[in-house]
Formats: structure tokens, sequence, C-alpha cells
């Protein structure tokens, strides 16, 4: 189940349509920033708004790799 319109709103909003974590500005990208599990589900993270970020797809990109291969 995907994270729903509302909360991404939210998240987007709540983090001034910045990236969480190296603050980029997602109107200067190409697409829209990703919406992060910081907990993910697979290991019991819920949806709720304190486990969401809001990510660039850099950062989203490095979490994701140094979680495989760390």
């Amino acid at each position: 189940m995907s994270v729903n319109r509302a909360t991404r709103n939210l998240v987007r909003s709540r983090a001034n349509f910045l990236c969480e974590y190296c603050h980029s500005a997602e109107e200067s990208s190409s697409t829209l920033f990703t919406i992060n599990h910081i907990l993910p589900r697979s290991i019991g993270g819920s949806d709720e708004l304190e486990n969401l970020a809001l990510a660039c797809h850099r950062c989203n990109n490095n979490r994701y790799i140094s979680s495989v291969y760390h």
C-alpha cells in the first residue's frame, strides 16, 4: 500500500518542499521528490507522518544503497 495523496502533501508542506536530508529544493529538480520511510515498512515502520521524510532522488538512492551494502 502506498502513502495517500493527502499525507504526501502534508510531508511536502512540512518540509517546505526541501529534501529533509540535504535541503535541496524540489522546485530545482526535474521530478518530484519521493516520500521516504525513515524506518522501512519491511521492518515495522508505519505510514505515520513522524516516519516519513521528503527525499531527493540522490539522497533516497544513497539511503537505499547504504542499507543494502551495510
